[in-house]
């Protein structure tokens, strides 16, 4: 478990120097954590923040995985949800009322469960990058002290980290919507006119 070989494999003096701000707070869930055997554990600020919190704390490979994965998880969900709701709605007969309302409410329920999937495992997202980070740092650094000094260096938390995430996200959504555009073009292009259902 990545949790135990973090507080094997570093001192806790180095896991300081590369958490830096509220790694008390850090180090007591990770112990309690490996206590338990345990990859679960409440954190309030992942539950809150979620792409936020991963800005603040330099995760920005594990926000734009986050992000393509939330993504994809929304549209296949969304898909076999549309298509499940007309089949139920023309078998039921429902009206467009409740068939809106129920996909409403299956993104609100996506939504939420994203929240809470992070609230109970952010510590371990963390201690996992953490443990990565710092075994690249180990490569590299020649002795116990150095390694301390690249942490503390490399580490800690970012207030720009957040502007960072969110242009990220904006520049894989201008991806997405653009690749969307460009597949409705080529759709576009295929279909023969008399069957044209874009005009």
């Amino acid at each position: 478990m990545v949790v135990k070989k973090l507080l094997e494999q570093f001192d806790e003096d180095v896991i300081r120097a590369f958490v830096q701000k509220n790694a008390d707070y850090y180090l007591l869930k990770w112990k309690l954590m490996a206590e338990n055997n345990s990859k679960t554990s409440w954190n309030w600020a992942s539950f809150f923040f979620v792409g936020f919190w991963m800005g603040y704390r330099k995760m920005y490979l594990y926000y734009t995985i986050y992000y393509i994965l939330s993504f994809l998880a929304g549209i296949f969900g969304s898909i076999l949800l549309l298509m499940s709701m007309a089949f139920i709605g023309k078998s039921l007969n429902l009206s467009e009322d409740i068939l809106a309302a129920t996909f409403i409410l299956f993104i609100l329920i996506l939504v939420i469960a994203n929240f809470v999937i992070f609230g109970i495992f952010g510590n371990y997202i963390y201690a996992m990058y953490v443990y990565n980070k710092l075994n690249k740092f180990s490569l590299l650094a020649k002795d116990k002290e150095n390694l301390k000094l690249l942490a503390l260096s490399k580490g800690g938390t970012s207030w720009l980290g957040i502007f960072v995430v969110i242009l990220i996200g904006f520049l894989l959504n201008l991806f997405i919507e653009l690749t969307f555009f460009l597949v409705a073009l080529i759709i576009k292009s295929v279909i023969p006119a008399q069957n044209n259902i874009w005009q």
